[in-house]
C-alpha cells in the first residue's frame, strides 16, 4: 500500500512538472544574416508565436511558424513585422515537429536584427 501512495505522489510530481514548463523554439537574427532557425521541438494544440524587428534593422522581417516533414517543411502561419515592429499570433496545429523561423523579406536579403520565438 506505501508503494502506491509514494509511486502516485512521484508520478502526480512529474505530470505537474512536465505541464509547468512551456516548450519554446526561439532565434535571434543579426544584420548580416540572412535567415535563422529555432530548435525544433514537439509541440500540440495552441502555439503562442510572437517576435520583433529592432529599430536599428533596415528591412522589414517575416517571423514565421513552420512544421518539419518529410520533403520541404510545411509553412504554418508568418507575419510581416515593420521597422521597429512587433508581433504576436496563436496557432491551432496537430501534434509535430515545430520550429520558429526568421527571413528579412526578399531573396536572400540581410538587414534585420530581431527575435522570434514559438511557444506550447
Amino acid at each position: 500500500m506505501r508503494k502506491k501512495i509514494i509511486f502516485s505522489v512521484i508520478a502526480a510530481i512529474l505530470l505537474l512538472a512536465n505541464s509547468a514548463f512551456a516548450v519554446t523554439s526561439s532565434a535571434t537574427i543579426t544584420s548580416n544574416m540572412t535567415g535563422a532557425n529555432g530548435a525544433e521541438y514537439s509541440m500540440t494544440n495552441y502555439i503562442d508565436n510572437s517576435g520583433q524587428n529592432y529599430a536599428s534593422s533596415t528591412n522589414t522581417l517575416w517571423v514565421e511558424l513552420y512544421r518539419a516533414v518529410d520533403g520541404p517543411d510545411q509553412r504554418v502561419n508568418g507575419s510581416l513585422v515593420a521597422i521597429n515592429g512587433s508581433t504576436s499570433w496563436r496557432d491551432t496545429v496537430s501534434t509535430g515537429i515545430y520550429y520558429i523561423h526568421l527571413d528579412p523579406d526578399g531573396p536572400f536579403y540581410t538587414g534585420c536584427n530581431g527575435w522570434g520565438k514559438a511557444v506550447d
